[in-house]
């Protein structure tokens, strides 16, 4: 679901009169928001991609998700009284980034804009994607071993690519810290299961072998 579907060229120019936004880009490695500061905007990525993550008790970093351009952030503070996000948000490339202030968002528009309500309409529909996305994490994060981990998000991955080579937009590092494991552990798992014939790689291209379907 993109932020603007729906909204022409001609009513987004519009669009941005009404709302004014503010454009900034990010060079990679750099920090779009520090975990103590407070998010008051629905952020388009116009252009390269960030990853969203935050320190668990011990101060280890895991991955929340990995966005890239046309995908939205900040929609799930705007309607919260929470003063710290508690997230890292980081560019991973040279990126470019639409702030939309959420006050200009859900404030009645003089011209009563048929566009500006799609657009709010669209935010809504994004944060009910985001919560089944959050879902299937919990789901995840619930499996017991590091194998069921590694299975779940490769079929869930190959699901919805529809594909049965597909790739993961995951480096090894970044696999890891989103299912919650070691990037040795991780790396050595992988390993194994190939070995045994439950999944093929190369790089992060996989495909998923017989005994390797999850149910």
């Amino acid at each position: 679901m993109n932020l603007f579907d729906g909204i022409s060229e001609n009513e987004l120019n519009k669009l941005f009169a009404c709302l004014s936004p503010l454009r900034k880009s990010y060079y990679s490695g750099e920090k779009i928001f520090n975990t103590y500061e407070k998010i008051n905007y629905v952020a388009y990525i116009e252009s390269g991609s960030i990853q969203l993550s935050k320190d668990d008790y011990e101060g280890n970093k895991v991955t929340v998700v990995k966005l890239s351009a046309g995908d939205t952030f900040g929609e799930a503070f705007i309607f919260t009284d929470i003063e710290q996000s508690g997230l890292s948000i980081v560019a991973l490339e040279d990126s470019r980034i639409i702030f939309l202030d959420y006050v200009r968002l859900f404030s009645s528009c003089s011209n009563m804009c048929v566009f500006h309500k799609r657009l709010t309409e669209n935010i809504v529909k994004i944060m009910s994607s985001r919560i089944l996305f959050l879902q299937t994490r919990i789901e995840l994060l619930a499996k017991k071993t590091l194998r069921e981990r590694v299975l779940y998000l490769l079929n869930e991955q190959k699901n919805l690519q529809n594909k049965e080579i597909f790739e993961i937009p995951f480096s090894r590092e970044q696999m890891a810290e989103y299912i919650g494991a070691d990037r040795s552990a991780l790396s050595r798992e992988l390993s194994k299961m190939k070995t045994e014939g439950l999944i093929d790689y190369h790089k992060n291209a996989f495909k998923i072998l017989l005994g390797g379907k999850y149910e």
